[in-house]
């Protein structure tokens, strides 16, 4: 039968916040002091409902001597909240604690903040290192959320609860408040994982040693250029170096740089401060850390091997790149019209270009042209046959080359100034055409030195 609100004594409050009311409570069926958290949840929509109640039932499962223990769950319909039953923490939390050394000016023992140090890496190891490789996030790691029992024990509670709660405004929240213990991660909002609860548990370390948070600023602003940044000043001289070289490494500003869990447990400063059964248990532990590595080892094996398949794939489009470069060049060899030899007085085509050789025969011979006056090949040219010199004195731009039409001027006189006009205007013609194999010419050089820089880039990629 599920619990009721009818099974419980409320005693008295102990605190609010932004999830809603801690309450001591006493269980009527046998008188067990515990607490209840209050939350109101008629304002979340469906989905964030399933998500609390998947949270908490998930937060149920964690059991562990270092972590708060939840009992129960009741959910009153005609209020719309719900009431989580924990465990009852006797030594309050360390925040308490933390502003009770500051008001009395003394400091902690070191032996005391190895310990919560130890018992906090065992909870947290229990929540990263879930069967099932399912990692439980802290996400809200700080003194206020570090609980003690009667012996001093540390308690880990309130695993992110105001994250799953409100969900889209989580981080609003969180940031409105005091981000003493927000990793860089977080203050980039980029994606985090299990090495922000890294940072945030040296945050609290040094907290505990030096009675205030490494990064504090004027406003949020500097503070969060400030954690970024990543310097803090040491802990106080009276504690020692390997305390302090534990804070330092859990301190990086690089997440890949810090520390997991297992490495922390593992390290040898932190050993000798494990009880005895954990020691003995820490060769376990050891195993299975090397297992770990190996798997981590073929994987990384086998990335290797996909990236050299890619790599000689690359290697094969490059040559193939390559040849036709190769080709490309042959091509543009072929092509080459630098073979054009500039006489004084005629001008001869080794390879001749299309555009001068309109409306001649394959099989006719070359035709040398001639500049002089009067061509002696041409000499008695036939004035009613040829049907382009006829064009050309009948052209309306003749006269401007001097050209005569007059009727009295004698016939012999006309042909040789007809004949003269003739070979001017195929002067002109044959410097356009040379002028635009000059330039197609240059066009198919550059583009062979073109083709020479990617033949060589291509060779370079190889």
């Amino acid at each position: 039968m599920p619990a009721s609100l009818d099974d419980y004594d409320v005693i008295c409050t102990i605190g609010s916040g932004s999830y809603g009311t801690c309450k001591k409570i006493r269980r009527r069926s046998d008188g067990k002091v515990l607490v209840w958290k209050e939350i109101e949840y008629g304002t979340m929509s469906e989905t964030e409902k399933q998500m609390l109640v998947s949270e908490v039932n998930l937060l149920r499962e964690l059991k562990h001597k270092h972590i708060v223990r939840y009992y129960d769950r009741i959910i009153d319909r005609i209020s719309t909240k719900i009431y989580i039953v924990m465990e009852y923490c006797e030594g309050g939390d360390l925040a308490t604690l933390i502003s009770k050394c500051r008001r009395e000016n003394r400091y902690l023992d070191e032996s005391m903040i190895w310990k919560i140090l130890v018992q906090v890496l065992q909870a947290l190891k229990e929540c990263h290192r879930r069967k099932g490789g399912r990692a439980v996030l802290h996400r809200d790691l700080k003194p206020a959320n570090v609980f003690l029992d009667a012996s001093n024990n540390v308690k880990l509670g309130d695993f992110g609860l105001a994250r799953v709660l409100h969900h889209e405004t989580s981080f609003a929240k969180t940031f409105v408040g005091t981000p003493y213990y927000m990793s860089p991660e977080q203050m980039n909002y980029m994606s985090y994982n299990e090495k922000s609860d890294i940072w945030s548990l040296g945050c609290m370390v040094y907290e505990l040693c030096s009675l205030h948070p490494p990064f504090t600023a004027a406003n949020q602003k500097d503070l969060a250029v400030r954690i970024k940044i990543g310097r803090f000043s040491r802990i106080p001289r009276q504690y020692s170096d390997d305390l302090s070289s534990i804070v330092d490494c859990m301190l990086k500003v690089d997440g890949d740089r810090r520390p997991t869990i297992d490495e922390l447990l593992d390290n040898s400063l932190v050993i000798p401060k494990l009880p005895n059964d954990q020691r003995r248990a820490g060769t376990g532990d050891k195993e299975s850390s090397l297992r770990r590595r190996e798997k981590m080892l073929d994987k990384r094996e086998k990335e290797l091997d996909s990236r050299e398949k890619s790599i000689a794939l690359k290697e094969k489009l490059a040559e193939e790149k390559l040849s036709r470069a190769e080709a490309l060049m042959r091509d543009c060899k072929l092509k080459n019209i630098d073979s054009i030899a500039y006489r004084d007085t005629d001008i001869e085509y080794k390879i001749l270009p299309p555009c001068l050789v309109h409306n001649r025969k394959e099989d006719s011979p070359k035709k040398q042209v001639t500049f002089s006056f009067i061509d002696q090949e041409n000499s008695e040219p036939d004035l009613e046959s040829d049907t382009e010199l006829l064009a050309v004195k009948n052209k309306p731009s003749i006269p401007k080359y001097n050209v005569r039409q007059d009727s009295d001027v004698g016939n012999g006189q006309f042909d040789a100034r007809r004949n003269y006009a003739h070979d001017y205007l195929k002067r002109l013609e044959l410097r356009d055409r040379l002028k635009k194999a000059k330039e197609r010419s240059k066009y198919l050089r550059d583009a062979e030195i073109e083709s020479r820089i990617r033949s060589r880039q291509l060779l370079g990629m190889r």
